[in-house]
């Protein structure tokens, strides 16, 4: 190639990667984030307030939030003082809505709860820096106003659904039966009736549990969950206030609400960089979750793969004697009996790409992801290793996505801000935006070079504040 052409290569390369920065930019992809819900707005999303008025509320909430909190700065108001009177406001606006209610001017129910949410979250977003303000605020209200509203709607049906069925199974077990399927379901169970599939190893851990009250495991089980959230969070190189954003994100949000062990395996796959056998251990859950393991291998990292399989081998044996040699046995038909109920009922498999384009289709994507993953060694080849566990699942809820995040930190934050907003919408033409969200991350990881992994290094001031990771500087960051 002559040297003409790569210049004129690399010019257009840098006046494509100069596109997200326009502002012209950050307000279409703000627009395209509000818009999403709009097909669903005459649902009921939150009591009786149907989806429309819900994000209309949450985005004036979410809105006031960020204004409050932006002249609160430039006033140079302290910390503590804007804190308080935020809270003032929440609970003030809270109190006096309910007044309202007592004399009869109860326009609907909740709307008070709405506003005080997205005040919250709007404040958080604008943080307490002076004089930081970006265009690109507007996309990261774009996409904190749909998380909200999806939460919303979703978070609180069937609460804690999932550990429900982990306490039901292990008090099987503990009655001496197995809680294994026996023969393909007949019918679509509803979600909080789901079949147990996890392997036998696990159901020690549910039975003790299932020991204890009801309230207090899962207490026990939220809590943990929302740790293991945030210090995934943590160990990609999110910092400060975007720990506690992020939380609303829904692909984290609806794992914690149902009580979903991915909460876990995705802290033990972050944890992974640091402590090989982490990896090998998120297995025992997700056979999906394996796949990065594959990074230990591309690494040569002999001894923290033993260490795994013998942590594994351990519990395995130990299971057997705690639960028997009869549930090891019952386990397989279990498999093969929820794996003629996929084939029977698809849509228990979720936005699996099995499901919409056939186990062979799915597979061969499977193969060329994990082929992309192993081009690439360090941070960049984990990265890949989690979008192809993601590409790779059998069955996939919207918390499965939760291994994309590492590679989408790399991007610009107005992009990475409309990637945190694809997640739970389906934007029609047969198309699931969570597919949307992982060709997002195989570009980025694509475009990045070598095995480091960092955010853009020319952020201003202002974009720096509004990217999660900006402060780490570098995903997967040494220990700090």
């Amino acid at each position: 190639m002559s040297v003409g052409a790569r210049w004129t290569l690399a010019g257009v390369a840098a006046e494509l990667g100069a596109i997200p920065r326009w502002r012209a930019t950050s307000v279409v992809l703000a627009a395209a984030l509000l818009w999403m819900p709009v097909s669903d707005r005459d649902i009921r999303a939150f009591a009786e307030i149907s989806m429309g008025r819900v994000e209309i509320l949450v985005l004036l909430g979410v809105c006031a939030g960020w204004l409050l909190f932006d002249r609160l700065a430039a006033l140079r108001v302290l910390v503590r003082r804007r804190v308080i009177l935020l809270v003032a406001v929440v609970a003030g606006g809270w109190l006096g809505w309910r007044a309202l209610r007592l004399i009869g001017l109860d326009l609907s129910t909740g709307p008070e709860t709405i506003g005080a949410l997205a005040l919250v979250f709007g404040s958080l977003i604008r943080g307490t820096t002076d004089d930081r303000r970006s265009v690109t605020s507007l996309v990261v209200i774009g996409a904190v106003t749909s998380w909200l509203t999806y939460d919303l709607w979703r978070v609180p049906y069937l609460p804690l659904r999932d550990i429900q069925l982990y306490l039901s199974a292990g008090t099987t077990a503990l009655a001496g039966t197995s809680p294994y399927l026996t023969a393909p379901l007949a019918a679509i169970p509803a979600l909080n009736e789901l079949p147990f599939v996890y392997p036998p190893f696990t159901i020690p851990l549910f039975e003790l549990l299932a020991l204890i009250p009801r309230w207090l495991a899962e207490s026990v089980w939220v809590a943990g969950s929302i740790g293991a959230v945030v210090g995934a969070f943590w160990l990609l190189g999110v910092r400060g206030r975007w720990l506690l954003v992020l939380l609303a994100w829904p692909i984290p949000a609806q794992g914690i609400a149902v009580g979903n062990v991915a909460s876990y395996t995705f802290f033990l796959y972050c944890l992974g960089f640091r402590v090989g056998a982490s990896i090998v251990l998120s297995g025992i859950f997700k056979v999906q979750s394996l796949i990065p393991g594959l990074w230990l291998l591309r690494e040569r990292r002999w001894r923290e793969v033993a260490v795994g399989i013998a942590v594994v081998a351990v519990l395995a044996i130990a299971s057997v004697l705690i639960v028997g040699l009869q549930t090891w046995t019952a386990w397989p038909t279990g498999l093969t009996s929820f794996q003629a109920s996929l084939i029977r009922f698809p849509s228990l498999a979720g936005v699996t790409l099995a499901r919409w384009h056939g186990e062979a289709v799915a597979l061969a994507i499977t193969v060329v992801a994990v082929g992309f993953a192993l081009l690439r060694r360090g941070r960049n080849g984990l990265a890949r290793l989690g979008l192809a566990s993601v590409v790779g699942s059998p069955t996939l809820s919207l918390h499965g996505l939760s291994p994309l995040l590492a590679g989408a930190l790399i991007l610009g934050p107005e992009l990475l801000w409309f990637f945190f907003g694809l997640g739970p919408w389906y934007p029609g033409f047969g198309l699931q935006s969570a597919w949307f969200a992982m060709a997002f991350v195989g570009l980025a990881l694509l475009v990045a070079r070598g095995g480091d992994l960092r955010p853009p290094g020319d952020l201003s001031p202002a974009r720096a504040d509004v990217h999660p990771a900006a402060a780490a500087g570098q995903v997967w960051p040494e220990r700090d």
